[in-house]
C-alpha cells in the first residue's frame, strides 16, 4: 500500500550558534553558544527519527518555521541523521528577528520543478519585516503538486499584527485560485497563529464561487482539546496543515488522509504541572534545554 507522511514543525528560534566577532548577527538568545546549538541539532533531528519509529517512516517533506540561517538546516541533514539525503529549499526572510520557514524533501519522491517566495505588504510605506511564504511545485507520482509553507505574524502586543495577518491569508487565498484553476493539488502547512475555527481562516478554505476546496482536518482536533502549542496557560493548534482533498484523491489515488499533532511523550516537559506542555528550548531566558515550544504536525497519506 503506497502511503506518505508529510509534516510541519515550528522549531523555535533555530538560529547558528552566536560567535564573539562584531560582524556576525547574533540570535538575541540568551548565551546561544556551540554546545547548546549543536545539542538542539540533535534533539530537533530525533524528533525525525522519533517519528520513523512511531510510524514506521520518515517524512519525506518537511516544512519548517523559526530557521535563522541555511547552516542549520545543512546541519540537520549532516551524514548521521535521518533525513541526511533531502534536499534543502530555503531563502531568507526580511523578518524583523531573521527568521525564515523552509522545506526539505526526499529526492527520491519528490522532483522539484520551480519554487518561490512570496511577500504581501500591508502598507507600502513601511519596511517589510514578517517572514515571506514558501510556494514550491513538485512532480509527485507523475503527478503536479504545490506546497505552500509559511509563518504568519504573530499575536504578540496585544495582537498588534491581526490586520496584516488577515491581509497575508487574503492575498494567499487569490495566488492559490491561480493553481486551483489549473485543477493541480495543492497543501498549506505552516503556522497560521490562528486556530482552525478562525474567521479569516475559515475563508482561506472556499474559492472564487464560494465552493469549499480545501480540507482542514486540524480544525476536529482542536475541538477535541488537541493542541500543538500553549499560550500561557491556554492551548492553541496555530500549526495546520490544509489541502485539496479532492485533488488528492483523485490524482493520486489516496483512500485516507489522517492528520495528527504528534505529541509524543518525548517531546512533554518532565515535570508533573506542565507535562503537557512541548519541552522548549527557552522560557524567556531561561535555557531550558528541550526541542521546540511547538508540536509537530503530520498529514499521513495513505
Amino acid at each position: 500500500m503506497s502511503k506518505e507522511l508529510l509534516t510541519f514543525y515550528n522549531v523555535e528560534n533555530f538560529y547558528p550558534p552566536d560567535q564573539d566577532s562584531a560582524e556576525s548577527y547574533h540570535s538575541g538568545l540568551y548565551n546561544w553558544d556551540d554546545y547548546k546549538y549543536n545539542l538542539k541539532v540533535r534533539k530537533i533531528s530525533n524528533v525525525f527519527r522519533f517519528i520513523e519509529e512511531d510510524f514506521g517512516q520518515s517524512p519525506s517533506l518537511i516544512g519548517l518555521a523559526e530557521i535563522g540561517a541555511k547552516s542549520v538546516l545543512e546541519d540537520l541533514t549532516r551524514e548521521n541523521s535521518h533525513i541526511n539525503d533531502y534536499e534543502i529549499i530555503y531563502e531568507p526572510s526580511q523578518d524583523s528577528r531573521n527568521l525564515s520557514v523552509s522545506l526539505l524533501f526526499d529526492k527520491e519522491k519528490f522532483t522539484l520543478l520551480k519554487y518561490q517566495t512570496l511577500q504581501f505588504q500591508l502598507d507600502e510605506e513601511k519596511e517589510f519585516e514578517t517572514r515571506d511564504i514558501l510556494q514550491a511545485e513538485f512532480l509527485f507520482m507523475e503527478k503536479k503538486l504545490h506546497i505552500f509553507v509559511l509563518h504568519l505574524p504573530s499575536k504578540r502586543n496585544q495582537d498588534a499584527k491581526k490586520e496584516k495577518r488577515n491581509f497575508i491569508i487574503q492575498k494567499l487565498k487569490e495566488t492559490l485560485q491561480e493553481v486551483l484553476d489549473k485543477g493541480e493539488a495543492v497543501i498549506i502547512m505552516g503556522d497560521f497563529n490562528e486556530n482552525p475555527d478562525n474567521e479569516t481562516l475559515q475563508d482561506l478554505l472556499f474559492d472564487k464561487n464560494g465552493e469549499k476546496v480545501l480540507s482542514n482536518p486540524f480544525e476536529k482536533l482542536y475541538n477535541q482539546n488537541q493542541f500543538s502549542t500553549y499560550h500561557g496557560k491556554k492551548g492553541v493548534c496555530f500549526d495546520q496543515i490544509l489541502f485539496t482533498e479532492k485533488t488528492l484523491r483523485e490524482s493520486f489515488n489516496f483512500k485516507k488522509i489522517k492528520a495528527e499533532i504528534y505529541n509524543s511523550p518525548r517531546l512533554k516537559n518532565k515535570d508533573n504541572k506542565n507535562n503537557n506542555y512541548p519541552s522548549r528550548t527557552y522560557s524567556g531566558s531561561r535555557y531550558m534545554s528541550g526541542y521546540s515550544d511547538h508540536f509537530p504536525v503530520l498529514l499521513r497519506l495513505l
